[in-house]
């Protein structure tokens, strides 16, 4: 299942644009109203309506936001990121409850919005499918036309009841994002470009094209972050399991691929030498190369398969267990990751032929996510040769 999907949440309507993984093109589009305060009850129409996705982005529509241009000193994005949240009433409209801001790389542009409300959003949508992109609908907007082929003009977009909103785009940067009071003024229509949907789901589908963006430049709580940072590196690992993976069949192949070639050498040879005399010379290069074929071997004998290694890991370690990452050096191996009992990862790798020294090679660290127990493990072990 690759599809993602693409929300645009307004504070009447919800917009969803269904995107294909690898190409980018719109699959479907789906609108419905919503309570924002009732997210759960929007999550099981979704479902039913669009089906089961891969990854959600979120746009946070306009009226929920707070818009403001700011001059901070020449810092990281994080850096940044701190400031406005050490003291945020220094620079936005609030009275109490804490916030969730974004900022850009590209101009002084800063959004926040309230943390307590977004959170459950995440938290509501994260029962459909991980919730890996939130930025505001500027943003998202912004970014659907500049992948239209539109570097710059000023575009509409929905606002609070009885006002419109605005965004200014000048050289393929967004420079502006304005609330005003009164109905938005006429203006010409988007053409279709690119994403190839109608303009009220441009907003959806740009959330849905910027979905892996750095978590520094999205609307989150500092809780959120860590979370998102903790997938992508989830992601990498499992990609470089993959690589892995494909590297060692690669070499398995190679193999099968010399011994062919080996055998069809010493047919060759065996047509050639009772003809000519220079049969004797190839004869005696068979006769290296089957030296080397040996030596080849029993050093092969004395190390281990990783590809056997790592599927007995995949096959013994528990469902719920993640491997971050996974280093050998000769038949000594070391995984580190995460898991609800880490102790008990012991006696099931112990129980591995394969396996044997199985230990710990530090201690394990307890931490909390989405309400479960989670312990970090650092676990060492000697891989024995495949027989």
């Amino acid at each position: 299942m690759n599809t993602r999907v693409g929300l645009e949440l307004t504070g009447e309507n919800i917009r969803a644009v269904t995107v294909g993984r690898w190409r980018g093109a719109a699959v479907e589009t789906f609108a419905m109203r919503w309570d924002p305060r009732a997210p759960a009850d929007a999550v099981a129409v979704l479902r039913q309506n669009v089906g089961e996705v891969s990854s959600i982005a979120i746009a946070v529509g306009l009226e929920f936001l707070h818009v403001k241009q700011v001059k901070l000193p020449p810092v990281s994005r994080e850096e940044r990121r701190r400031i406005l949240l050490l003291e945020p009433d220094r620079f936005f409209p609030i009275e109490s409850g804490e916030i969730v801001v974004s900022v850009s790389d590209e101009s002084d542009l800063v959004f926040a919005a309230a943390a307590e409300l977004v959170d459950s959003w995440i938290a509501a949508l994260e029962h459909w499918a991980p919730v890996n992109g939130i930025e505001a609908a500027p943003v998202s907007l912004a970014r659907a036309l500049r992948k239209a082929g539109i570097r710059s003009g000023t575009f509409t977009l929905p606002a609070g009841p009885g006002e419109y909103g605005s965004i200014e785009i000048a050289d393929n940067v967004l420079r502006t994002a304005r609330r005003a009071v009164g109905d938005a003024p006429r203006a010409a229509p988007i053409a279709r470009g690119g994403g190839g949907v109608a303009e009220e789901y441009l907003t959806g589908l740009g959330a849905a094209q910027g979905i892996d963006d750095d978590p520094d430049a999205m609307l989150v709580s500092n809780t959120v972050h860590r979370r998102l940072r903790k997938r992508r590196v989830n992601s990498l690992t499992v990609a470089a399991l993959n690589c892995a993976l494909a590297l060692a069949f690669f070499v398995a192949s190679v193999d099968r691929w010399r011994s062919r070639a080996l055998d069809e050498l010493e047919t060759d040879i065996a047509a050639v030498t009772p003809k000519a005399a220079a049969g004797a010379a190839l004869q005696s290069r068979l006769a290296q190369i089957d030296v080397e074929s040996s030596a080849v071997a029993e050093v092969g004998e004395h190390r281990s398969d990783p590809v056997a290694v790592l599927a007995a890991l995949s096959r013994r370690l528990p469902r719920e267990a993640t491997v971050m990452s996974a280093r050998a050096d000769g038949d000594r191996w070391q995984i580190d990751g995460t898991a609800q009992d880490a102790a008990a990862l012991i006696p099931v790798l112990a129980a591995e032929l394969r396996f044997e020294d199985v230990r710990f090679l530090s201690a394990s660290s307890r931490f909390r996510e989405n309400g479960r127990g989670y312990e970090t493990f650092s676990i060492g072990f000697h891989a024995r040769p495949s027989p």
